[in-house]
């Protein structure tokens, strides 16, 4: 899975669940398994510990991607295969982050 085709799901679950709670996520592909890590901090730097967490549940050398929330505008998408790391940094549709509701963003500019 590429780090847009993992942007893009993230996008719509934001779109469907809005953004203002949006909690940190891993994607495992070769299981086809997703997990959230429920209850994590909001002003707490996200990228170490959610690497951390995402590699402690990965198998050896398995893919895996993860996305959070930097911002109340922007989320991040890391996709770690080995020793083989790139990331993206994405804007939230304007409309989720004023109303929570439906909308398509791309990656930051």
């Amino acid at each position: 899975m590429t780090v847009d085709e993992f942007a893009g799901v993230t996008q719509r679950v934001i779109a469907a669940n809005g953004f203002a709670e949006f909690q940190p996520t891993a994607c495992f592909p070769t299981r086809q398994s997703i997990r959230s890590l429920a209850g994590f901090p909001p002003h707490q730097d996200p990228e170490l510990p959610v690497l951390k967490w995402a590699s402690g549940i990965a198998e050896s050398g398995e893919e895996f991607l993860v996305a959070f929330k930097i911002s109340a505008t922007h989320f991040k998408v890391i996709r770690q295969l080995g020793a083989s790391r790139e990331s993206e940094t994405y804007v939230v549709a304007q409309q989720v982050v004023q109303a929570d509701g439906p909308a398509f963003g791309g990656p930051a500019a």
